[in-house]
C-alpha cells in the first residue's frame, strides 16, 4: 500500500454525443460487468433500470443451468437457432425497459451480444470469423432491422485477446477445454468490436472499486452523475488475528501515531443489515456482504469527508476479507496479528476459560486462515516496540506511498544566503560525498540559510544528512575535518535510511522535512533511490506541538540559571512564537514577521515584543532575558487560560 495507486483512465472515442438514455456494459464474462452493474444501482438508487440476462426475457429458453446448459448452448442449438435467441433477447429487453423514461444500463450491449453469437457459431460450426460474421449480420438484420439504435457503450477490457481469455477462464470455478476455446474467440470478436465503444475501461490494470470510478467518470460525460465511490478514503487497514493477538493495540496506535478512523468490522455489517432488513447477514453470501460493508464505509466517508485513513478491525472470516480486498485492492491492507497462547493469555482480561471460547468461535469463522492470504502478518508475540516498529514500516515503509511531488534541487552556490555560507554548504557537501559516497542519501540545508533568512553574523550552518546504516565512523571523521575549515559553526542532523522512512524523527527535523516536501527549502542531494514519504498530516500538527513544548523548555532553562548563550536565547523565544503561529495555520520564517505576526494574531498589551534581527544587536544579555520572560509568562498564562463563558 506499495500504497493506492491512480488506475489508469477510460479511453473515450472522439466526438460529442446526444445524451442518451440507453447504455450498455460490454465486456468478456468475468470481466466484472454484473458486479460493476450492482454497485452502481445500489448508489443510483430508482434514477437506473439495470437490464440484466437475455433469458429472462425468453419465455422459450431453456430451463437449464450449469453443464447441461452449456451441452444445449455448443452441442444440441443449431446456430442459427442460438443466434437468433440471443439477439431476440436483446430485442425484447431493449422493448421492456425503455417504454418509460429514465436511464437503462444494459447487461452486455449489442456489441458483447454480437461477439456471443460469432465466438459461438465459429466453435459449434467450425466456421470461419467471416462466416460466423456474416451469418450473424443476416440474422441480426432481421431480428433488430439494419437501423437498429445502438447504445451508448462501455467496454470493460481485459487486455489482449489471448491474456483476456486466460483471465476469463481462470475466474471459473471449473472450466474445461470447450469453454477456454470459447472465451478466446470471444476475446477476439470484442476485440474486432473495440472502435464501436464509446469509452474503455482497462479493467484488468484495477480493482474492482477503481473500475467502478472510471465507469461512473465515464457516465457523468452522458449526463448520469454518480459520485465516485470511497473517493474521500485514501488507505484502510483491516485488522485480523484471534483475541488477544493485539488488534485493538494496533488500531489505538495508528489512530495516534497517522490519525486513522477506528472502525470495528461488525459495526458495518449491523449497518447493512438495518438498511437492507437481513435478519442474519453473516449468512449472506461474502461477495454481497462484502459490497454491503463497502457501501457503509462509503456513507460513513461521505458523511466524515475530512477522514482519510481507516482502521477497521475484526477481519475473521477470510472470504469476507477476500471479497473486501477484491473490492478496494491495494487501497486495502490486511493485517493479520499473531501472537503465541501463553502471551495471549497474560495479555487476556478474561478467565482462561472464556478466551478458550473466544477462541473456539474465531477459529469456526475461519480467522486463522486470514494469515495465509493477508498482506502483513505480524509476530506479536514480543515487546510493544516491535508492534509500532512494524505498523510504522507499513505505513511509511516499503507499503506506504511516496510523497506525491520530488524536492527541489537548489545547488549549494545557489542557495539566497551570505557568500560565505554558501561556500561553507558546497564544501560541506563535497566532503560528505566523497567521504560517504553512494551511502549518502541525502544533503539538505536547513535553518535560515536554506530558507533564505540568514544573518552573516548570525547563523550557523545547519545541515540534514540522510545516510545508510553504519556510517556514523566515517561521516564523524569528516565533519572534525570540517569544522576545522569551514570557518562557519556547522550544526548537523544525520538519519538513517530507514529512519527516514519511518519518519523516525524529532519535531525540528519533521519541520524541516515538511517544509522541503511543500517547497519552501530544496535540497542540495537526492539518492535517486530514496523515496521519502510523506511528512505531512496529523502526525505533523502533534509534531509542532511537541516543537512548541520544546521551545518553552529551552527558554525556561537559562532562565532557571543554565548557561545559554544569548543568540540562542533568542532563536528559542521565536521559535515559540512561529510554533504557535503554525499551529493557527500560519507560516513565516523571517524574525521581523514572526514578530509581527505574532502580535496581530494573539495581541497582549503586558507581554513584550519579540526583537528583529536588527534590534537584537542593540539588546544586551539581560534585555533578551527580560524578553524571553516576558513571552515565557505569556505563554503560561495562555496555557492556563479558562475557556471565556458565552454571556
Amino acid at each position: 500500500m506499495n500504497g493506492h495507486q491512480p488506475s489508469p483512465g477510460p479511453q473515450t472515442k472522439a466526438g460529442a454525443w446526444p445524451q442518451p438514455r440507453v447504455i450498455a456494459l460490454d465486456g468478456a464474462d468475468n470481466s466484472g460487468k454484473t458486479t460493476q452493474l450492482r454497485l452502481l444501482e445500489r448508489a443510483s438508487g430508482d434514477e437506473v433500470r439495470i437490464g440484466g440476462s437475455l433469458h429472462h426475457y425468453l419465455p422459450q429458453w431453456p430451463k437449464l443451468s450449469g453443464a447441461e446448459l452449456a451441452h444445449w448452448w455448443f452441442s444440441e442449438s443449431r446456430s442459427e437457432e442460438l443466434v437468433r435467441l440471443l439477439l431476440e433477447g436483446h430485442r425484447r429487453r431493449l422493448d421492456a425497459l425503455t417504454g418509460r423514461p429514465g436511464w437503462v444500463i444494459l447487461d452486455r450491449g449489442p456489441a458483447t451480444v454480437e461477439a456471443s453469437c460469432v465466438a459461438s457459431v465459429m466453435l459449434k460450426d467450425d466456421r470461419s470469423a467471416r462466416d460466423a460474421e456474416a451469418l450473424v449480420a443476416e440474422v441480426r438484420a432481421e431480428v433488430l432491422g439494419e437501423s437498429a439504435p445502438e447504445a451508448y457503450s462501455v467496454l470493460l477490457s481485459l487486455g489482449p485477446p489471448a491474456a483476456g481469455a486466460a483471465l476469463s477462464v481462470g475466474r471459473e470455478r471449473v472450466a474445461d477445454e470447450r469453454y477456454a476455446r470459447y472465451q478466446q474467440l470471444l476475446h477476439t470478436a470484442l476485440e474486432t468490436r473495440r472502435g464501436r465503444h464509446d469509452a474503455v475501461i482497462e479493467a484488468d490494470r484495477a480493482d474492482i472499486v477503481g473500475v467502478q470510478n472510471q465507469l461512473r467518470s465515464q457516465l457523468a460525460q452522458v449526463g448520469l452523475y454518480v459520485r465516485p465511490l470511497l473517493d474521500d478514503v485514501r488507505r484502510v487497514v483491516g485488522l485480523g488475528g484471534l483475541s488477544e493477538s493485539g488488534k485493538s493495540s494496533a488500531g489505538e496506535y495508528l489512530r495516534r501515531r497517522f490519525g486513522t478512523t477506528r472502525l470495528k468490522l461488525g459495526y458495518l455489517v449491523e449497518l447493512a443489515a438495518a438498511r437492507h432488513g437481513l435478519a442474519t447477514p453473516y449468512d449472506e453470501e461474502p461477495r454481497l456482504l462484502a459490497e454491503l460493508v463497502l457501501d457503509e464505509l462509503d456513507r460513513y466517508a461521505r458523511a466524515h469527508y475530512y477522514l482519510l485513513d481507516y482502521t477497521i478491525e475484526s477481519l475473521h472470516r477470510p472470504g469476507l476479507t477476500r471479497e473486501l480486498k477484491r473490492l478496494l485492492g491495494d487501497r486495502l491492507s490486511v493485517v493479520y496479528l499473531d501472537a503465541a497462547p501463553p502471551v495471549r493469555a497474560r495479555r487476556s482480561l478474561v478467565d482462561p476459560d472464556a478466551l478458550a471460547h473466544n477462541d473456539e468461535v474465531k477459529l469456526a469463522r475461519g480467522a486463522d486462515r486470514i494469515a495465509g492470504s493477508c498482506d502483513l502478518l505480524i509476530d506479536n508475540t514480543g515487546p510493544r516496540p516491535d508492534l509500532e516498529l512494524a505498523l510504522d514500516r507499513l505505513m511509511t515503509g516499503s507499503m506506504a506511498r511516496p510523497a506525491a511531488e520530488s524536492p527541489r534541487i537548489t545547488e549549494p552556490l545557489e542557495l539566497a544566503a551570505p557568500p560565505a555560507l554558501r561556500r561553507a554548504a558546497a564544501s560541506a557537501l563535497t566532503g560528505i560525498r566523497n567521504a560517504l559516497g553512494e551511502r549518502l542519501l541525502l544533503f539538505v540545508v536547513a535553518g535560515s540559510v536554506g530558507f533564505g533568512t540568514a544573518d552573516p553574523e548570525l547563523s550557523d550552518l545547519d545541515v540534514l544528512v540522510g545516510v545508510e546504516a553504519g556510517c556514523t565512523a566515517d561521516l564523524a571523521g569528516e565533519l572534525a575535518r570540517l569544522r576545522t575549515e569551514l570557518g562557519v559553526k556547522l550544526g548537523m542532523t544525520v538519519l538513517t535510511r530507514h529512519e527516514l522512512l519511518l519518519r523516525r524523527c524529532d519535531s525540528r527535523t519533521f519541520s524541516t522535512l515538511h517544509s522541503l516536501q511543500r517547497g519552501r527549502i530544496g535540497c542540495q542531494y537526492l539518492s535517486a533511490d530514496l523515496e521519502l514519504p510523506e511528512f505531512d498530516g496529523p502526525q505533523r500538527h502533534q509534531q509542532t506541538i511537541q516543537y512548541l513544548a520544546r521551545t518553552l523548555h529551552e527558554i525556561r532553562r537559562p532562565l532557571l540559571g543554565v548557561e545559554t548563550s544569548r543568540y540562542a536565547l533568542y532563536k528559542s523565544v521565536l521559535n515559540a512564537a512561529k510554533m504557535l503561529l503554525r499551529l493557527a495555520g500560519a507560516e513565516e520564517t523571517e524574525p521581523a514577521a514572526i514578530s509581527a505576526l505574532f502580535d496581530r494574531m494573539f495581541p497582549d498589551a503586558d507581554r513584550a515584543t519579540i526583537p528583529s534581527r536588527s534590534e537584537y544587536r542593540e539588546m544586551g544579555r539581560d534585555e533578551i532575558a527580560a524578553v524571553a520572560s516576558s513571552v515565557l509568562n505569556w505563554f503560561e498564562r495562555y496555557l492556563a487560560a479558562a475557556p471565556t463563558p458565552l454571556r
